[in-house]
C-alpha cells in the first residue's frame, strides 16, 4: 500500500511539473505568432495602400472615359446633325430640279403659243415692222420677245402671254442660281460631314484603347482575393482561427498529458498489485496451511501512432494543369501562387492539414473558396481551396486532416472545373506580381 500511495504522489508531481513546462512552449509561441502577425500586419497595410491607389487609378480613368464618352456624344450628334442638313439640301435640290423641270416645261409651252401668235400677226398686218429684222436680228427667241414688247408690236390681248413667258424665264434663271448654290453648300457639308466622322472615328479608337486599359487595371484591380474590407476582415477572422487552434491544441495537450498519466497510474497499480500479490504468495508459501493463489490477469497497453506523411497532404486528385510560379500576365497576374489541379465538377476536396476554417464563402475572383488556418510548431500556416462548386464546412469550424470541406468547380474567375491551391507561410497576403508568403504546395506532398 506504501508503494501505491508513492506512486501516486510521484504521478501529481509529474503533472504539476508537466504544466508550467507546456505553459511557458505555449507563451513562446503565442509571441511568435504575435510577431508574426505584426508583420504581416505592416505588409497588408502596404497592400492596402497599394489597393486604394489602384482604386484611384481606376476612378481616374473612368473619369477619363466619362469625359472621352462626353466629347464622343458630342461629335455624334455633330454628325447626326451634319447627314440631317445634308438629307434637308439634298431635299430642296430635288424640289427645285422639279421647279425647273416645270418652269421648263411651261416656258416651251408659252413659246409654241406666242410662235403661233407672231404668225398670225405677221399674215394680219403689221406692215409698219420689218418682220425679218425682228425675227432673224434677234439672238434668240427671249431675245425676239424682248425686242416685240420694247417695240410695243404686240396686241394688247397678247400682252399677258408675252409677260408670263418672261416671267417664267426669269424665275428658271432665279432655280437655276438656287440649284448652284444648293449644289455647292451640299459639297460643302460633306466635306464637313468626312471630317466630323474622321474625328468620330479617332475618338472611337481612343475611347477603345481606354476602355480596354480600364479593363485590363480592373482585371488586376479584382486579382487580389477580395475588396479591402474584406482583406481586413479575413485577416480579423485569422487571428480568431489562430487563437481558437492554439486553444484546441492546448486541450489536446492536456487531454493527452491526461491519458497519459492515467494511462501511467494503471500501469504502476497493476505493477503494485503484482508485487501485493508476489508478496502475499511468499508468505502464504511459507506457511504450511497456505492455498496457492494464481494470478490470470495480462496487461495490454499498446498505443498505435499515426502516419504522419508530409506537412501538408494533397487536397484533391486529378490532373496538375498550373504549377506555382511565374505567369504570363494574360490573366491579370505575372505569378501565380498557387497549385491548380483540374478534375471533374463535384471531385471531393479535403483539408491539407488540421486547422481552423477561418472564411468558408464566396468572394470575388475565387468564387467558393475555403481558407484554413493551421498553427504547427508555433508556425502559423495558411491554405486556401478556390473555385469549388460546393462547401461542406463553415467558418469556426475545425477541420482534421483529409476531412471533405467541399466539391471542385469552376466558380469566380474561372474557366474550368478545377482547385486552385494556395499554401502561405503566415497569414494570409496576396500578390499577383511575386511569390508573397506563399510557398509552392507541391514541396509538400
Amino acid at each position: 500500500m506504501k508503494k501505491i500511495i508513492a506512486s501516486t504522489l510521484l504521478g501529481v508531481m509529474l503533472v504539476q511539473s508537466a504544466s508550467p513546462s507546456y505553459a511557458l512552449n505555449l507563451t513562446e509561441k503565442q509571441k511568435n505568432i504575435q510577431q508574426k502577425q505584426a508583420q504581416n500586419s505592416t505588409e497588408q497595410r502596404k497592400a492596402n495602400t497599394s489597393i486604394q491607389q489602384r482604386e484611384q487609378d481606376i476612378t481616374l480613368e473612368e473619369q477619363k472615359l466619362n469625359d472621352l464618352e462626353s466629347e464622343l456624344q458630342d461629335i455624334i450628334n455633330e454628325v447626326t446633325q451634319k447627314k440631317a442638313e445634308i438629307r434637308t439640301t439634298q431635299k430642296k435640290i430635288a424640289q427645285i430640279q422639279t421647279q425647273i423641270k416645270e418652269f421648263q416645261k411651261k416656258m416651251s409651252s408659252q413659246k409654241t403659243l406666242m410662235e403661233e401668235r407672231m404668225v398670225t400677226m405677221q399674215k394680219n398686218g403689221g406692215s409698219s415692222i420689218n418682220w425679218a429684222e425682228f425675227i432673224f436680228g434677234s439672238k434668240d427667241f427671249g431675245d425676239l420677245v424682248s425686242r416685240m414688247i420694247t417695240a410695243g408690236t404686240i396686241q394688247e390681248n397678247d400682252q399677258e402671254l408675252f409677260k408670263e413667258y418672261q416671267s417664267t424665264k426669269n424665275k428658271l434663271q432665279i432655280a437655276k442660281a438656287e440649284l448652284d448654290t444648293e449644289k455647292d453648300k451640299l459639297i460643302s457639308q460633306k466635306e464637313e460631314l468626312e471630317n466630323s466622322q474622321k474625328k468620330l472615328n479617332g475618338k472611337i479608337k481612343v475611347r477603345a484603347a481606354q476602355i480596354k486599359k480600364l479593363e485590363a487595371e480592373k482585371i488586376q484591380f479584382t486579382s487580389k482575393l477580395v475588396s479591402l474590407q474584406q482583406m481586413e476582415s479575413t485577416l480579423q477572422e485569422q487571428e480568431k482561427s489562430i487563437q481558437a487552434e492554439i486553444e484546441a491544441q492546448r486541450l489536446e495537450e492536456q487531454a493527452k498529458i491526461r491519458t497519459k498519466e492515467a494511462a501511467r497510474k494503471a500501469a504502476e497499480a497493476k505493477s503494485a498489485e503484482k508485487n501485493e500479490i508476489s508478496e502475499n504468495k511468499a508468505s502464504l508459501e511459507k506457511s504450511p496451511n497456505s492455498e496457492k493463489v494464481v494470478n490470470t490477469s495480462k496487461t495490454t497497453d499498446s498505443l498505435a501512432s499515426p502516419t504522419s506523411g508530409g506537412v501538408f497532404q494533397r487536397p484533391t486528385s486529378g490532373i496538375v494543369t498550373q504549377g506555382w510560379g511565374p505567369a504570363g500576365g494574360a490573366n491579370g497576374y505575372s505569378f501565380h501562387n498557387a497549385l491548380d489541379t483540374a478534375g471533374p465538377v463535384g471531385t471531393p476536396i479535403m483539408a491539407a492539414q488540421t486547422g481552423t476554417v477561418t472564411r468558408a464563402g464566396w468572394g470575388g475572383p475565387y468564387g467558393n473558396h475555403v481558407i484554413i488556418t493551421h498553427v504547427i510548431g508555433g508556425q502559423v500556416w495558411t491554405t486556401l481551396y478556390a473555385h469549388m462548386s460546393s462547401l461542406s464546412v463553415s467558418a469556426g469550424q475545425r477541420v482534421t486532416r483529409g476531412q471533405n470541406i467541399g466539391a471542385m468547380g469552376s466558380t469566380g474567375n474561372s474557366t474550368g472545373s478545377h482547385l486552385h491551391f494556395e499554401v502561405h507561410r503566415g497569414n494570409y497576403s496576396y500578390s499577383a506580381t511575386s511569390a508573397g508568403n506563399t510557398v509552392n504546395p507541391s514541396q509538400f506532398f
